[in-house]
């Protein structure tokens, strides 16, 4: 059996390899989806199954291996083959062809309305907390924000316009890229939370993505090197969380610190390299536990724009709070096992069959990013979806999907109250 669990761990790897390549290629927001699930689960999955590192056994390794091949091949028969028409760039050069968005007033509102969106989620993080120097991550963690609040009206224009820093990059204005990009590192620095920091690695991959048109050996090198630094930054806000508050980790923050902090948590398995044991503790245990088998992520995305107390009962649960209470964690405690194992606990051995669904989605996704007039929209949707697919690949399905759903409609209502100002017709 340990020969069938390296060979299936071996299939597993490539087939996942061989769909991220082919995005890459396709120049897809998808990318990065396939890169986290890469990063996430196929290669250390295929570690696990060689070296043994996590306590299951072969066969549950190899259920795991070929769950994830059957959802991949599915997802490649309904995958459609067409590139993304995302941007066309003049010569070599990261520079897109004159947009008539730029320079205009429409733009100038965008800017402004991230910008006080990310001041607006800091001050009132600042207000609850008495002053910068007091904020920790468990302190933010603890504002309750409401479901249609002024501050969850910011988070979720934040996002939306998280992709003005590439806009601006490929339109020749640098200052205002760099504003940007140092407006979401301070916000990582306040809250500490990591998913805030992806909009600031989702601009450089993304440069990275936009310019490939055939896959060649420093492509697969600078890969690696790019996942590698990641994972650090990654982890490393991980451990400046533990710090406390800004004032302790100011006075104790060392890189010795961060560096031994890391380390502990790679060799403990500890963070997002380990979220997968909990896909194979669900295999093992046949998903016998309380939410499972029911799709309740697929209803909750189905329903996303309806708040859970006006469903009358028909929104469920989020999902993930089901998986965190499978594992033992207390309540309110959620678990995201990467998007195999989101799939897997919502269909059982049915969910192969989400590879089909993820794979139209993906198309969808293209076809709304190509069908955009203007390289605007094309550039703000194609960075808020390649956002929440890094969610969603982590296993944080809804709240990934939920991001990109409302920033969509966010940009549509805008495009339709605010075309005439930016004199587009």
């Amino acid at each position: 059996m340990e020969i069938i669990s390296i060979v299936l761990g071996i299939l597993q790897f490539l087939i996942i390899g061989y769909i991220l390549c082919k995005e890459v290629v396709k120049n897809s927001s998808v990318t990065f989806l396939w890169a986290t699930l890469f990063v996430m689960f196929g290669f250390p999955h295929l570690i696990t199954t060689i070296t043994h590192d996590l306590p299951y056994s072969n066969t549950i390794l190899a259920e795991a291996s070929l769950f994830v091949i059957l959802f991949c091949a599915i997802y490649i028969l309904f995958r459609k083959k067409l590139k993304c028409n995302f941007i066309q760039l003049n010569s070599r050069k990261f520079e897109i062809e004159n947009d008539l968005v730029v320079g205009s007033l429409f733009e100038h509102i965008s800017f402004v309305l991230l910008i006080l969106s990310v001041l607006g989620l800091v001050f009132g993080i600042l207000r609850s907390n008495g002053g910068i120097l007091n904020t920790s991550w468990a302190s933010v963690r603890g504002i309750r924000t409401q479901y249609l609040s002024i501050q969850a009206l910011a988070n979720r224009l934040v996002f939306t316009f998280s992709g003005l820093s590439l806009y601006f990059f490929l339109t020749n204005r640098r200052r205002k890229t760099v504003i940007v990009l140092v407006l979401f590192t301070g916000l990582v620095l306040v809250t500490r939370n990591r998913v805030q920091i992806i909009p600031v690695l989702t601009f450089f991959l993304s440069l990275y993505i936009i310019k490939v048109s055939k896959i060649k050996i420093r492509h697969i090198v600078f890969g690696m090197l790019g996942a590698v630094l990641v994972i650090y930054i990654v982890y490393a806000i991980r451990a400046f969380r533990w710090l406390g508050s800004i004032s302790d980790a100011i006075n104790n923050f060392s890189w010795h610190y961060i560096n031994t902090t890391v380390m502990r948590f790679l060799s403990e398995r500890d963070g997002e390299l380990g979220l997968r044991q909990h896909f194979y503790y669900y295999i093992q245990n046949h998903n016998n536990f309380e939410g499972f088998n029911r799709g309740y992520t697929l209803i909750r995305m189905l329903m996303v724009y309806i708040p859970s107390r006006f469903s009358f009962g028909l929104k469920p649960q989020s999902f993930d709070l089901y998986m965190g209470q499978a594992i033992g964690m207390a309540a309110g405690g959620s678990m995201h096992p990467t998007l195999f194992g989101d799939c897997f606990g919502n269909f059982y051995w049915f969910g192969i069959w989400a590879g089909g669904l993820w794979a139209g989605f993906a198309n969808f996704i293209d076809k709304l990013i190509s069908k955009q007039r203007y390289s605007f929209f094309k550039i703000m949707i194609f960075f808020l979806s390649s956002y929440s697919y890094v969610v969603m690949g982590r296993g944080s399905v809804y709240n990934g999907f939920e991001v990109l759903a409302w920033g969509v409609l966010i940009l549509r209502i805008i495009k339709v109250f605010f075309i005439r100002l930016a004199n587009v017709h």
